[in-house]
């Protein structure tokens, strides 16, 4: 009890330790839903953000919102799939900021069907964006993170790349390799400071989400999490950026679940159906 009441008095100061103020973001896929959460979080605990998406309108917007909000950012158009635009938005953070600390990728095609009959043209974008896309960012965000004392890399996987899913073979096959491909990541460049770490969200309320789900199958996955509901962005968030923070500075390699405790509850089914 002494131990429980000394924790709840202790000094509020001990949460800023996990502030990035100096920092600088660089977040990939952030004009809309866990990115986008990721850049406003990053913003708000005082890192500056580098806010690049695809849309470039919507990587805009987020930016602005966030100087509204009273933090500091720019925006990028960029494909993650198309190396002349990574390497303009590495420019442009170290442009903007003369630095670059935290990576973090959010970008993903979703592509489904079953491996029969699925068109191998979906299979080649999944890997080009999931995996290549997380690669040639990586190779052209290290030499600048290698300059800071608290790189990170942080990678959103998904359990589907830690299960098997019918009609989901090409985004559960990439997001595996993506899974392999961080821990890789991780260990050769320890040496070099860098760290590198991996969330798998279960089912998040994003507009992703919503555009490849029905309503239906979006209620069934809700009713099967044991926390009983879907995850919000924010929550998403705020794991990456824990991860991405000097909170986290003894962990590297790790695939971090962040599923409502939806993965353990399969594991349970699996082995006890009538749970």
């Amino acid at each position: 009890m002494e131990a429980d009441q000394a924790f709840q008095d202790r000094p509020r100061d001990w949460m800023q330790h996990s502030r990035l103020v100096g920092l600088v973001a660089l977040v990939v896929g952030a004009g809309s839903g866990i990115g986008e959460e990721s850049a406003r979080v990053i913003a708000a605990n005082g890192g500056k953000v580098v806010v690049a998406d695809i849309r470039g309108d919507a990587a805009n917007d987020v930016a602005a919102a966030i100087v509204a909000a009273g933090g500091d950012a720019t925006s990028v158009s960029m494909d993650v799939a198309n190396q002349a635009d990574i390497d303009a938005a590495v420019a442009r953070a170290i442009e903007a900021y003369g630095r670059l600390d935290i990576v973090v990728n959010a970008a993903a095609v979703v592509k489904g069907g079953p491996i029969e009959t699925c068109d191998l043209a979906d299979w080649t974008l999944s890997f080009r964006v999931n995996v290549e896309g997380a690669i040639m960012l990586a190779r052209t965000c290290l030499p600048h993170l290698r300059g800071s004392p608290h790189a990170s890399i942080v990678q959103i996987a998904s359990l589907s790349g830690m299960g098997a899913y019918p009609n989901g073979g090409a985004y559960g096959t990439t997001k595996a390799a993506l899974i392999a491909l961080t821990k890789t990541m991780a260990m050769e460049w320890v040496k070099d400071g860098v760290r590198v770490n991996i969330v798998s969200p279960g089912t998040v309320e994003t507009p992703l989400m919503r555009a490849v789900l029905t309503p239906e199958v979006v209620e069934q996955r809700a009713a099967r999490i044991p926390m009983g509901r879907l995850g919000r962005p924010s929550e998403l968030a705020d794991t990456i950026v824990f991860l991405a923070s000097p909170m986290a500075s003894f962990i590297t390699g790790q695939n971090l679940n962040c599923d409502g405790g939806l993965s353990q509850a399969l594991m349970v089914q699996k082995f006890n159906p009538d749970l």
